[in-house]
């Protein structure tokens, strides 16, 4: 106790230099977990867009081939109605799914009745998709992207037939700005005049567009599609082109009872790996010839994967230099300070101190001024934090339709690791100046005339 009375002393002798360590040590600190924190938020940003609005799921469960050839040849790689039930028997299985969700993915033609275009379209179920929707993760990070920007979810529209969601970049190309509770009573004009002034109106007029594919069988079909919301996609590629149903409908344009994967959400993002492992030896021991991905696996979540490789290497370097600008500022503080009290260490081994007490008494002032430097450190990250989270700045990410609020979302493990990270490199810097110094001489130490 009385060594370290002795080191709270010392740290009082040079208030100037100790003040400009202490400040280096605290913006550092704060710097750190404050850029840890963005990336945190941006990476929940990019999983629940990946997992939940884009229905991805934590673990996906294709027929064998089915993520590389369910679109170009679907009665192949699709799973059928006895396959669905054994993957979700199988998922329902596990404590750690909350829920598993079947889904259809297609493409085909959109038409305004003078105008297709290209679509890709999602046929989800709407009470899992509802569960999507309320997910706290959801609502936190992304409820703009998951609500619509005109009319009503998907699951609240259950009365409506052939109800689709459209993106608003495929809306505008289609001409078709209204959803379906603007239009009600409005008759439908299945064949405008394609050729007048008039044929811009008469589309926009009503909700409905006519999807057409062709079936798993190989022939062509068509049916009508009412518009009952207009959404923005997480993604900026994916705008012009996005049509979003339920399962029902999407399977009767295309006349089967497959889909294409089985989507399943855990509880714990952290275990989707395991799960996905897991999941996928229970059902092949079972004979069934399914491939299962993570979310983690860049062939099913190529965006998710490569913005956080990069994110990663980001942090990595901007990291090793903050660490290194403070941990030179406390070498350069140490050296300083051990070496103009190097009459002192000499009096201190003259006194009978051992070399390893002597250099013990500067980490512990190393030690006091590193956690003053992390406490100040940790009350600057929130008083900066709460201060951009309240002024609510917007900014567009890279590949993302429209702008979002920039959040710093430090959490306490970013917390935890930035202060493993500095207090021991700190407290090694000082230890190893210090043992160096007094390996001195006593006699040596105690006639020094400078530093």
């Amino acid at each position: 106790m009385n060594a370290w009375r002795l080191a709270v002393r010392n740290l009082r002798r040079n208030r100037r230099r100790n003040a400009a360590t202490l400040l280096a040590i605290t913006l550092g600190y704060a710097g750190l977990v404050l850029f840890g924190g963005y990336i945190a938020r941006i990476e929940l940003f990019l999983r629940t867009n990946t997992v939940y609005l884009q229905h991805g799921g934590h673990v996906s469960v294709y027929a064998e081939g089915g993520l590389e050839g369910a679109l170009a040849r679907p009665a192949r790689h699709s799973l059928d109605p006895a396959a669905q039930q054994r993957v979700l028997e199988a998922a329902a299985a596990d404590p750690r799914v909350a829920f598993a969700a079947r889904y259809m993915r297609g493409m085909g033609l959109a038409g305004n009745g003078c105008r297709t275009v290209p679509f890709v379209a999602t046929g989800v179920e709407p009470e899992p998709f509802g569960r999507i929707l309320r997910h706290p993760d959801v609502q936190y990070v992304s409820a703009e992207f998951a609500r619509p920007v005109r009319g009503r979810p998907l699951p609240d529209a259950s009365e409506v037939e052939g109800a689709v969601g459209v993106a608003t970049g495929l809306a505008r190309l289609l001409n078709k700005p209204r959803v379906h509770d603007e239009v009600r009573g409005v008759p439908v004009t299945l064949l405008p005049d394609c050729g007048t002034p008039e044929a811009g109106e008469q589309i926009a007029a009503d909700a409905n567009i006519q999807l057409a594919a062709v079936t798993f069988g190989g022939a062509l079909s068509a049916i009508d599609g009412e518009i009952v919301n207009l959404f923005q996609t997480p993604s900026a590629e994916t705008q012009d082109q996005t049509i979003l149903t339920t399962l029902g409908t999407l399977q009767r344009l295309y006349e089967t009872d497959a889909v294409t994967y089985v989507g399943v959400f855990l509880h714990d993002p952290g275990r989707a790996a395991a799960v996905a492992g897991d999941l996928a030896e229970r059902l092949r021991a079972g004979g069934l010839r399914v491939d299962v991905y993570p979310f983690t696996d860049s062939r099913v979540s190529p965006h998710y994967v490569g913005a956080m490789g990069f994110l990663g290497s980001l942090l990595v370097f901007v990291g090793t230099l903050v660490t290194a600008v403070v941990i030179l500022g406390v070498l350069n503080s140490v050296t300083l300070t051990v070496y103009e009290r190097t009459r002192e260490i000499g009096t201190f081994r003259a006194l009978g101190w051992r070399r390893r007490q002597v250099a013990a008494l500067f980490l512990r002032e190393a030690v006091l001024l590193s956690l003053a430097g992390l406490v100040c450190g940790a009350l600057l990250t929130l008083v900066v934090a709460t201060a951009v989270n309240s002024a609510n700045i917007r900014f567009q990410p890279p590949g993302i339709p429209g702008d979002i609020q920039l959040v710093l979302w430090p959490l306490p493990g970013v917390y935890a690791t930035v202060a493993l990270l500095l207090l021991p490199l700190a407290s090694l810097v000082t230890w190893g100046v210090a043992r160096r110094r007094v390996r001195g001489r006593t006699a040596d130490l105690l006639t020094a005339t400078a530093a």
